[in-house]
């Protein structure tokens, strides 16, 4: 048998083996039992996830995602205005749902020497309200956005702060630690000269 014979076989027995080996794959993948993340319980997907709360208050928390569902949701339709956008349109429209911040914070007990109310996010990035803003009925942690669950890229929760009437900055994303403070807490931008009260006009 001449070499290019053997070489011809040789490519054609490795080929079925690859063909073979795949369907094997394929099948075990297909008759695995599995159940789709779809179908977990939220708290399971996301079970890495809580918002804690302290501070200046009574009842430090530690909220995971079922607690913020279990507690009275409440919807608000607004948009989202950047400052690089200009005033005359929004990044981002749509129905935002999730906890009113005022409720969270009565579950803590806010203390009468706290001024202000600090956020943060895990990627550094902080923002701020006044308590009198933060106690606003309309401003609310949301965890979905037009019927959907919010998600960053990596299917982590991406809860966000709704602020109606103020700049996008005020409205962040990945929402993990809320604070009461008694001094004048700058969040990342207002601390580099951006209004603090962010009041869109």
């Amino acid at each position: 048998m001449s070499d290019k014979k053997r070489k011809n076989r040789l490519i054609v027995g490795i080929s079925l083996l690859t063909v073979l080996a795949l369907a094997v794959v394929t099948a075990v993948w297909l008759f695995l039992p599995r159940t789709p993340s779809e179908q977990l319980p939220l708290d399971e997907r996301f079970q890495n996830w809580n918002l804690a709360v302290d501070g200046l208050v009574d009842r430090p928390l530690n909220l995971s995602v079922s607690d913020l569902l279990s507690m009275p949701s409440n919807a608000v339709n607004s948009s989202l205005y950047c400052v690089g956008g200009g005033t005359g349109y929004p990044v981002e429209n749509g129905t935002w749902e999730g906890v009113k911040l005022k409720l969270i914070l009565e579950k803590a007990g806010v203390q009468p020497n706290a001024i202000k109310v600090a956020f943060y996010a895990p990627d550094g990035f902080s923002t701020d309200l006044t308590i009198q803003d933060a106690q606003r009925e309309d401003v609310i942690v949301a965890y979905k956005k037009d019927g959907e669950f919010l998600k960053d890229e990596s299917g982590n929760p991406d809860f966000r702060l709704v602020v109606p009437g103020k700049w996008g900055y005020k409205w962040i994303r990945g929402l993990n630690h809320i604070e009461l403070v008694d001094y004048d807490f700058k969040g990342f931008y207002e601390g580099r000269g951006y209004s603090d009260e962010a009041d869109i006009e």
